[in-house]
């Protein structure tokens, strides 16, 4: 095999290779992020979000307050009302809980969902166009 078709080999299944890792590779924390997270989470979801609880679980792709990170910071900063989930707003900062949102994410190897295509931004099926009637409008001969 010559040098140049190892490479091209090499790089392809590298490349090949980034694209199946999902969401666990988007996200590197830093030490702060790691830390705080082992002080105020880990001891309910685990050191790799694994817990064998499964709504504590952050690595089965089963989201039950949403998989955005936006909703994930949400419940970090404000609890899940009847859960053992508390609000951690007034013990962390922002800063710290969007980035707490993001590595708890990162646990899941599914990607995240293009906004457009998810929950009830799905775009609908075209219907036919109704008249006020409720009957189908009639279209114009020739279009």
């Amino acid at each position: 095999m010559s040098q140049r078709v190892r490479v091209v080999l090499v790089t392809s299944l590298a490349l090949a290779g980034a694209g199946l890792g999902g969401a666990a590779d988007a996200y590197k924390p830093s030490e702060a992020t790691l830390e705080l997270y082992k002080a105020k989470c880990q001891q309910c979801h685990m050191a790799d979000g694994n817990s064998p609880l499964e709504p504590l679980n952050f690595a089965d792709a089963k989201w039950i307050h949403g998989d955005k990170v936006e909703d994930l910071a949400k419940v970090i900063s404000e609890g899940a009302p009847g859960t053992a989930m508390l609000p951690f707003k007034s013990q962390l900062t922002p800063e710290e809980i969007q980035a707490l949102a993001r590595y708890v994410r990162s646990f899941d190897p599914t990607p995240l969902k293009d906004v457009k295509t998810s929950g009830a931004a799905k775009k609908a099926k075209p219907t036919a166009a109704k008249a006020p009637t409720g009957k189908p409008a009639k279209t114009p001969k020739g279009e």
